[in-house]
């Protein structure tokens, strides 16, 4: 018989640990994410109606918390543009919703040290952006608001240039509205404990 090893208890104990002291959150209804644009003749504004997403947080013994994973998916399909269906159907053109038909967002490194009853405290978060299948690394200057062990919303604005994702510069109107390349991700989203 193998002589008892109290290394690997601890290990043990450790691993249960990290993997049980997680708490699950999924994102909430009440999300907004919208795309602000502008064009040689106007501004212009798409609103996502179907949003999906899902963290992952430890919570410390000061109450502060980790983010440990972050995702959310979009469906691009699900963009309304205030300028109408011509701008939906040249917008889902142009982001090839046919072979692409998500928009997402995951956090690549974990956030630590977020403190209790944060309220507009500013992170900066790494993730990779996929938009019309291309994927990129992002910084992203966020809001955290924490409400508790319930609830933990996060907002921000993220400017993005479409050429970055490969996407071809929407035209209307026989090539005389011409869509700038420059646009901002707005986003507010609530996350609820599972």
């Amino acid at each position: 018989m193998k002589p008892f090893n109290p290394l690997l208890i601890i290990l043990f104990l450790f691993v249960v640990g990290q993997v049980f002291g997680q708490t699950n959150y999924t994102l909430s209804p009440n999300y907004k994410f919208t795309i602000l644009g502008g064009s040689n003749l106007h501004d212009w504004t798409e609103t996502a109606s179907k949003v999906s997403g899902n963290s992952a947080v430890n919570w410390n013994s000061d109450g502060s918390l980790e983010l440990n994973a972050l995702k959310i998916v979009l469906d691009a399909r699900s963009l309304r543009s205030t300028e109408g269906s011509i701008m939906n159907s040249k917008t889902y053109k142009a982001l090839n919703t046919d072979k692409n038909p998500t928009i997402q967002l995951r956090l690549t490194a974990p956030l630590k040290a977020i403190p209790a009853n944060a309220n507009g405290y500013i992170v900066r978060a790494s993730g990779d952006l996929t938009i019309a299948g291309v994927t990129r690394a992002v910084t992203l200057n966020v809001k955290v608001f924490v409400y508790g062990h319930d609830k933990i919303v996060f907002e921000g604005t993220e400017p993005i240039k479409m050429s970055d994702y490969h996407i071809d510069q929407i035209t209307a109107l026989f090539g005389m509205l011409k869509v700038s390349d420059d646009v901002k991700i707005q986003f507010n989203t609530t996350f609820s404990h599972n």
